[in-house]
């Protein structure tokens, strides 16, 4: 009675026309399941076309909240969502339709009632004051090609400023002075360069550098090829330590998917939607059209943890847990970001973090550094070693 009180003196209209500052959509909600009559059809297409700002209820008139969407939706500048984010808020085809997003949960507490979790801050780790770089652990990198030293020195800074104690390379001999002379601090193992232009690395050269490594990296900037395969599928069967694939390391993996299988490591893959779409055997489309049931099943699949990147990025694990990542700006969108990622996600693994833990935190720090990036260079020009550069201003 109160409310209707206070606004008894709001004009009422039958029709609606430009020149308001607000359109407010409060037509459906998150019950729709649905296709939308002409006329409702009509009035939404003519409210997206005005020059005010869109501002939705929940969740944009048109969107089913699980996943999916009637052929028109109200496209919204803003959505003010209630209690917790709704799927379809969270997935490509239809977040874009909710602008930003801001979330008011009414004072409820949704823990335990979803199917799946928001990837929240960390909380950073404590080590003895005593701790020194045996503690932090050794980080093995096996990225770069000759051509593409570019990624193996983004994922070594990256596993650096994110605390790994060492970070050792693998790092073919065309590379050497580019790599040393970007990442000082680095450990290399020097190796001849393959004709394909990967690193040549010999069982008992692998084995040698692995014997204190805490977490290995592989597939960053590593190339394609027969040789690159084979030397992907060696260095699983060698390794029990715990492992991020990364870039062509997947690729590599998805040309026998059962290796990873084989492999005694715990593991960690970091697709992007194509290169998911290489390992899944099917269309970047359908993996962006079927974000969760992807990368569900091939965690369970392969008793691995599964970062499948992009906006809002899903981690699933081996008991089909998933988590869902909203912070992070389309200015991480550049060749290298995801080798940073995969750099800071092996540092943390280095660090004695479990690997969903390890991922998840990665996850956040990777994108809440985005962001100060994003801030402090704007989204157009920020790069990934602008990313590397605003870890250092993240807790965690």
């Amino acid at each position: 009675k109160e409310f209707i009180k206070q606004i008894e003196d709001i004009t009422v209209v039958d029709c609606i026309s430009d020149g308001f500052d607000f359109y407010i959509d409060a037509l459906f909600g998150i019950g729709l399941n649905r296709s939308l009559t002409p006329e409702i059809k009509a009035l939404i297409n003519t409210v997206n076309e005005f020059k005010g700002v869109k501002v939705a209820v929940d969740i944009p008139s048109g969107i089913l909240a699980d996943g999916g969407s009637a052929d028109t939706v109200f496209n919204a500048d803003l959505t003010v969502t209630f209690i917790g984010y709704k799927i379809a808020q969270l997935l490509p085809a239809t977040s874009d339709y909710c602008g930003e997003i801001v979330l008011n949960d009414l004072g409820i507490d949704t823990e335990n009632n979803y199917s799946y979790q928001i990837i929240e801050a960390p909380h950073p780790k404590k080590f003895s004051k005593n701790a020194h770089k045996g503690t932090f652990g050794t980080a093995l990198l096996i990225c770069g090609s000759y051509g593409m030293c570019g990624a193996s020195v983004l994922a070594a800074k990256a596993a650096l400023t994110a605390g790994a104690g060492l970070v050792k390379s693998i790092i073919c001999d065309k590379n050497y002075t580019a790599f040393t002379s970007a990442v000082p601090e680095a450990i290399t193992v020097p190796v001849e360069t393959a004709p394909c232009g990967a690193p040549i690395i010999y069982e008992k050269t692998f084995i040698s550098a692995a014997a204190k490594a805490g977490a290995l990296l592989i597939g960053c900037g590593l190339g394609s090829g027969d040789q690159v395969t084979n030397l992907v599928k060696k260095i699983l069967s060698l390794t029990n330590i715990p492992t991020v694939i990364d870039a062509d390391g997947i690729n590599a993996v998805a040309q026998d998917i059962s290796i990873l299988g084989k492999s005694n490591a715990p593991l960690i893959l970091t697709p992007h939607p194509a290169e998911m779409a290489r390992l899944c055997k099917t269309t970047v489309a359908d993996i962006e059209n079927n974000r969760i049931l992807y990368a569900k099943t091939l965690a369970c699949s392969y008793n691995c943890v599964v970062v499948l990147k992009g906006a809002n990025t899903i981690v699933a694990d081996k008991n089909g847990e998933l988590y869902f990542n909203i912070i992070g700006n389309y200015g991480m969108g550049k060749g290298g970001s995801g080798d940073v990622l995969s750099g800071i996600i092996t540092a943390l693994l280095a660090n004695g973090y479990e690997p969903l833990e390890a991922a998840l935190s990665a996850v956040y720090v990777h994108s809440a550094a985005g962001d100060r990036a994003a801030e402090k260079y704007t989204r157009r020009t920020m790069l990934p070693s602008d990313i590397i550069k605003e870890v250092k201003h993240i807790s965690f």
